[in-house]
């Protein structure tokens, strides 16, 4: 008895111990003046001081109170440093990274920032370090499990993790091989049917590139996934905004929304928080590692930013010199790569693993991460080409207009985001942001390095970016589409979202006569899915067999087309897709090459689509020569998708659910084991899929678990800021046992929200009051 109470006590001391102190008066040692930090009810903390010194140092230290090992994570992925601490389950993320460089990169692009840029950078990791020297005892639980102490923080370590935030933005690299794959398989043609561009844009396949590096490649070349520790990274994900001006809504000023549809995690990835001094005054998200707020308003603008899916990521097939495989061929002549030789130290090894990097003048070679490929593929991408990032974060900050809003978007390099605007005089934009490689043909193939053909030729100018500013309709209104058919911008190239939910959201506003918070809320959290037309369509022209089947497709005709969690209807339908995507695509494609399509390709666009052609030829199946037509192969699919649900609900269909398949675990990264009970939140039954306003996608090769979400929701008002509102998935805190530790997943879950608290004078009630001084 005694050591079951010596256990727990330790567990509670360990869990208790490292949690933030967020009331008090001290002295620290940097400090240049006098500052607060006020915590509201939901933990959210309000910095204020007198410098822009002080504050950014305060928010680097309020942030290592509540996210330390998250900062940490993030900082050993993007620098290829998380075998040191987790073992071999690190090792291929960091392979990968030290291949890419980011390191590199970012200790490239420090110099160029501002001198302000960088003095914040560094006032955030002295107020980190500062955090550190006086809590390495008490360390958050995570260091406990993993047995080490985290390093000093450095301003390049805000850079790197700046870095790995932008390989979040960019999915092309994944989707480049599995076209490689598709073409090396069933030639070309394949492509408009099972990668369809959802702007309606004909195909600009180069043949000729095409047939250069078809014999280089092998027929079905995939990336090496970054480990669960980061779930779903550098996948795109997706996200919604927009902005109606002051003649569409009750109180006669702008309002802004935005969710961005990120990877489901724990801790969330935003980290709200305001600040105030210096001539600063906002609040909003910030990225743990990154000093200032990436989304959010300050006290005349506000913005929020949608995923552009732009192309920012090409691969280059190169070609050694077969006397010396140091030298690459470009144009008749070889000549010399770059060689980085990385040592990575693993736990539990004595000795390190040896990375050998060739670099070539399109890039790092990448073959080694990849699956069944021998040939040297190049990656040029732009987050590999120094930048000013992180000069953006601080002019937004700054910004009062629409004017010098586009001027900070004009620093904003590596990635490509596209960002809804709204601001106090009553305007509201539209601005693509990022810079975009200047090339030859579309990017969607990869091309050969040898010849200097398909080299890229710098950047197109900014002023080519689609930008919109007051349209006439009132409305702004982006989802990850593509927002503008302009050929002028056809360097304006990408793997688009098919637009399903920016059609809704804009019909949805269109019928607003005056808008207010209310109405954006329910559109926010809609969970409608426009396809669901469709599916339901082609299950009803199925013919069932059995009486079982028969009351599975009776509930689809009688349901009212919600995917609600609670509804059989919306159950039937999703299972009903999963085994129609598998009796289509599958026994053509293979199973490899079929697992890939589910993960990196628009295989439910191409369904979508595909259905529309019954007669398609796609639509047999291997097993029985005597099928063929979309609506046999849906009978099948029907068949399947009722034995699945029965073997998980039992025989009546009146106790099958959706929510009770779609559900959604804020997995921790060291969740293993007895661990979850722990550090997990959730399960919690979800509606909606992945064209829902509210996002509930789910990956098909491993369905119905949601595997991305609104990674946090956020309503602007901008005739009143202090009555805008937010709400993340999980909460302020990354520590188990802290009150702010998943107490927004219920309401963030039911479609609620909390304030988003700004002026100092309406933060409401206060949880916590934090003085410090210099000492």
């Amino acid at each position: 008895m005694l050591l079951v109470a010596s256990i727990v006590l330790t567990g509670l001391i360990l869990v208790y111990r490292p949690l933030a102190t967020i009331d008090g008066e001290y002295r620290l040692l940097g400090l240049d003046q006098r500052a607060e930090v006020l915590r509201d009810t939901y933990g959210v903390p309000h910095i204020y001081a007198q410098t822009a010194h002080d504050l950014f140092y305060l928010q680097g230290y309020v942030t290592a109170q509540d996210r330390l090992f998250q900062m940490d994570l993030y900082r050993r992925a993007g620098e290829g440093l998380l075998a040191q601490v987790l073992g071999e389950p690190g090792l291929d993320s960091d392979k990968q990274f030290r291949t890419f460089g980011l390191t590199r990169v970012a200790a490239r692009e420090l110099p160029l920032l501002r001198d302000d840029t960088r003095d914040n950078l560094s006032a955030y990791a002295e107020g980190v370090n500062k955090f550190l020297e006086g809590h390495g005892d008490s360390l958050p639980l995570e260091f406990v499990i993993l047995g080490y102490r985290p390093a000093r923080w450095t301003a390049l370590d805000s850079l790197v993790v700046a870095k790995l935030q932008a390989y979040d933005a960019a999915n092309n690299l994944d989707q480049e091989l599995l076209r490689a794959g598709l073409a090396s398989r069933f030639g070309t043609g394949v492509l408009a049917t099972l990668m369809p561009d959802p702007s309606g844009r004909a195909a600009s396949m180069d043949e000729r590139a095409w047939a250069a590096v078809a014999p280089y490649l092998s027929a079905a070349p995939s990336a090496v996934a970054l480990s669960s520790f980061l779930p779903r990274a550098g996948e795109g994900a997706g996200s919604n905004c927009w902005a109606l001006a002051g003649s569409r809504t009750a109180t006669g000023k702008p309002i802004l929304a935005g969710d961005p549809h990120l990877a489901v995690r724990n801790p969330s990835i935003w980290y709200e928080v305001g600040l105030e001094g210096a001539g600063y005054d906002l609040v909003g998200f910030s990225f743990a590692g990154i000093p200032g707020i990436v989304i959010g308003h300050n006290d005349r603008i506000a913005w929020s930013l949608t995923y552009a899916y732009t192309d920012t990521q090409d691969l280059f097939v190169e070609r050694q010199d077969p006397t010396d495989p140091r030298r690459y061929e470009y144009k008749e002549q070889f000549e010399p790569a770059t060689f980085v030789r990385e040592s990575i130290d693993v736990k539990g090894r004595a000795d390190p693993s040896i990375v050998d990097v060739a670099i070539t003048r399109h890039g790092p070679i990448i073959t080694p991460l990849l699956k069944d490929q021998t040939a040297p593929l190049a990656l040029r991408w732009t987050a590999l080409e120094p930048g000013r990032l992180v000069d953006f974060i601080f002019e937004l900050a700054r910004a009062g207009s629409w004017q010098e809003f586009r001027a900070a978007a004009a620093d904003f390099t590596g990635a490509a985001v596209s960002a809804c605007y709204a601001d106090v005089d009553g305007h509201i934009g539209y601005q693509l942001i990022g810079q975009l490689p200047a090339r030859k043909g579309d990017g969607q193939m990869p091309v050969p390095g040898w010849t200097g053909e398909y080299d890229w030729t710098g950047a197109l100018p900014l002023s080519a970016n689609p930008s919109l500013l007051d349209p006439p309709s009132g409305m702004i209104v982006n989802a990850n589409d593509r927002p503008t058919q302009d050929p002028r911008s056809a360097g304006y190239i990408g793997e688009w979202d098919p637009g399903f939910r920016a059609a809704y959201i804009a019909q949805r506003l269109a019928s607003l006569p005056k808008a207010d918070l209310p109405a954006m809320r329910a559109i926010q959290t809609d969970y409608a899915s426009t396809p669901v037309g469709r599916w339901r369509e082609v299950i009803l022209a199925a013919s069932p067999k059995t009486d079982l089947q028969r009351r599975a497709q009776a509930l689809v005709r009688d349901w009212d087309g919600t995917l609600s969690a609670q509804s059989g209807g919306a159950a039937v339908t999703e299972a009903w897709l999963m085994r129609m995507l598998a009796r289509t695509f599958q026994d053509k494609l293979g199973d490899k090459l079929y697992a890939d399509y589910l993960g990196h390709g628009r295989a439910v666009f191409a369904l979508y689509e595909l259905l529309a052609r019954p007669d398609d030829p796609w639509f047999s199946d291997a097993g029985d020569p005597a099928v063929r037509g979309r609506d046999g192969v849906s009978t099948l699919a029907l068949e399947d998708a009722t034995r699945e649900l029965v073997a998980r609900f039992g025989n009546d269909p009146t106790k099958w659910r959706w929510g009770d398949m779609h559900t959604i675990t804020f997995a921790h990264p060291l969740a293993i084991g007895p661990l979850a009970l722990l550090l997990n939140i959730g399960p919690l039954a979800r509606s909606g899929d992945g064209f829902s306003v509210n996002n509930g996608a789910y990956d098909p090769a491993k369905p119905y678990r949601q595997t991305t979400n609104a990674s946090e929701r956020m309503i602007a008002d901008l005739s009143d800021l202090d009555n805008s509102l937010s709400v993340t998935p999980v909460g302020e805190s990354g520590q188990p046992g802290s009150k702010y530790w998943g107490d927004q997943a219920p309401l963030w879950n039911a479609g609620d929200y909390k304030p988003m608290r700004f002026s100092r004078d309406r933060l409401g009630a206060i949880d916590g009051r934090l003085v410090f001084r210099p000492r």
